[in-house]
């Protein structure tokens, strides 16, 4: 039943395109949609026969926002850029995390090979993204550690180390290695990613060989495992290259599997004309697929460092201009040919995925909404679209720094995490840092407006941080606005109860549903609030050393904070390595401070 306030609305919006917001009974907006006409669109939702898959959606639905654009392609960027910054509840969203890993080869001196998920190029050559599983990564990782003798210190240090001793590393730290000397070990691992170990194995061959022959017959078998180790690795990498394109494109296949409401996808990237990586996700949709497929296919490729030149997918050509005009990126409909069959084969691993995961996703979305409804009923709170939790973290009661994440429908959104450092330096206890970080946050939100307000704070800890929290909220105008609760730990520092600002406690069940659920919570803020505590230490050591050094500047500092984790790193650092982050001259000073 729609109601006469958004009736009036619905009737006002303008026949043009744009982006429409559609919001719950709390204001919440739980909904980001685009349209060519924003008035025939948001009608269709009252007027067609709801299906199971809208059906909430427009079930929760009491107020709706729009915003008038020249044009489809700017509604379909403004409707990307909503949804990154609202995260609503009815969208899809992508997977949280930082992205598949590469296998780096830095541009150092004396060149390193790294696992990382940091991608930028100023770094070295990067191979990859990889997205195999867990174990075909490290298998390759610790491969080439062993194959190629590169260095494994991040520092050089002034004596050799095992890896010296074992041939894994030239041992830059006590000879005088010439940047010529490592040409051929990188142009075998360019051969080694391009499918060719052909050359590596010959020459392991040959080495074994002749270790065998001079009877070193512990020289001859490493390198007979390490020749096995190359045809196991190659073999377990050839799975996810079975299928080849020729020339060297570098272009992206999407299938796609339906059942019920959920979506399963598979996105095939081919790098060079080989199948490098294949990322799969399974989403709930309440919408018309199509318009599910361009939303996410839209996020994930804002969020892609490299993108490809192409992209192929079975959508409606509109859908595909659309994409290609939004992303840069040119989206096309394979009619036939070798695209049609592995287009076939990405809805064919996507179908698979769906069924080896169909029950899990719903075990995991159960045990969530279980949770959630216990944590409701707990509480006797019927709105929690929006939860904030706080920690303090800090080293021997020193030195205190604040944390606060956010939850949106029992969802972490990463966009809403807060980090304080402590102002009142003259009061050091966990009361004050509760208290001065709540009246912070919320006198900001008050103040600029700058997000919505909680429908639930939690404090990590007992009645000594909720009543932090009261004082602050109260100070505010907000204590019987914004209900709080603590969570407390035992004697043996594990979470045990719900602690309300009455003194009253809930014992929680460690196997129910609603322990894990807060446990996890629990874990994330202080994970988020700790390695803030980390790197201000880091960044505060650093800095008190560095700043006192002429001629040192900020750049510079930064430089070396990105590279090294302390000071005794640094010690050990010898003035080359130190040099290609400062001048040589400024290195000499550096050494010079930290004797």
């Amino acid at each position: 039943m729609v109601s006469h306030q958004l009736q009036f609305k619905l009737e006002r919006i303008p026949k043009k395109p744009g982006v429409y917001l559609w919001k719950d009974k709390y204001g919440q907006i739980i909904y980001v949609g685009k349209a060519k006409n924003l008035f025939s669109r948001t009608h269709q939702y009252f007027n067609a026969i709801h299906n199971d898959k809208n059906f909430l959606l427009v079930n929760h639905i009491t107020d709706v926002d729009f915003i008038v654009v020249q044009n489809e392609i700017e509604a379909l960027i403004l409707e990307a850029n909503l949804i990154q910054k609202h995260h609503p509840k009815y969208n899809i969203l992508l997977k949280d995390g930082s992205g598949y890993p590469y296998i780096l080869l830095t541009d150092e001196i004396h060149p390193r090979l790294l696992y990382t998920r940091d991608y930028k190029k100023l770094k070295g050559k990067y191979y990859g993204p990889f997205a195999t599983n867990k174990s075909n990564r490290y298998n390759t990782y610790n491969l080439l550690l062993k194959l190629f003798p590169l260095r494994k210190c991040s520092f050089i240090p002034k004596n050799k180390c095992l890896y010296y001793d074992i041939k894994q590393c030239l041992g830059p730290c006590i000879h005088n290695i010439q940047p010529k000397i490592y040409k051929p070990f990188i142009q075998q691992i360019d051969d080694f990613f391009k499918g060719k170990p052909k050359n590596i194995i010959d020459n392991l061959t040959s080495v074994e060989k002749q270790a065998a022959h001079d009877l070193n017959f512990e020289e001859a078998k490493r390198n007979l495992d390490l020749i096995n180790q190359i045809k196991i690795v190659s073999k377990e990498m050839s799975l996810t290259q079975n299928v080849s394109l020729h020339g060297l494109a570098n272009e992206d296949i999407v299938g796609y599997y339906i059942k019920s409401n959920l979506m399963a996808i598979v996105i095939f990237s081919y790098v060079g004309g080989k199948l490098l990586t294949k990322q799969q996700q399974i989403i709930e949709f309440h919408l018309n697929y199509e318009d599910v497929l361009i939303e996410y296919l839209l996020q994930y490729y804002y969020q892609t460092y490299n993108l490809p030149k192409k992209c192929y997918i079975n959508l409606k050509s509109t859908s595909l201009i659309q994409l290609s005009q939004a992303i840069k990126l040119n989206f096309i409909k394979p009619i036939s040919g070798k695209h049609k069959s592995i287009l076939q084969n990405a809805a064919h691993n996507a179908k698979n995925f769906m069924q080896t995961n169909y029950l899990v996703y719903r075990r995991r979305k159960a045990q969530t909404t279980e949770a959630f409804n216990e944590l409701r009923k707990v509480l006797n709170i019927d709105n929690l679209s929006l939860i904030h939790i706080f920690d303090i973290s800090n080293l021997f009661g020193d030195d205190k720094v604040g944390a606060m994440i956010a939850l949106e429908d029992g969802n972490f959104n990463k966009n809403l995490y807060r980090r304080f450092i402590m102002k009142d330096t003259n009061n050091n206890s966990d009361y004050s840092a509760m208290y001065e970080v709540i009246k912070r946050q919320y006198a900001k939100i008050i103040t600029e407006r700058s997000m919505l307000l909680p429908n639930l704070i939690v404090v990590d800890g007992g009645l000594i941080q909720i009543n932090a929290a009261l004082k602050a909220l109260a100070e505010l105008n907000l204590h019987q606005v914004i209900p709080i609760i603590g969570l407390a730990k035992n004697q043996h520092h594990k979470t045990h109860s719900i602690v309300f600002p009455n003194k009253k406690l809930i014992i929680l069940n460690q196997q129910s549903s609603l322990y894990l659920f807060l446990l996890n919570i629990q874990e994330e803020v202080h994970r988020f609030a700790i390695n803030f505590f980390r790197q201000r230490y880091k960044d505060s050591s650093f800095k008190s050393m560095l700043n006192e050094i002429p001629g040192l500047g900020n750049k510079s500092i930064q430089k070396l904070l990105s590279h090294y984790d302390n000071i005794a790193n640094i010690k050990r650092a010898n003035i080359d390595e130190l040099s290609q982050y400062v001048r040589e001259d400024i290195a000499k000073l550096i050494k010079e401070k930290l004797k």
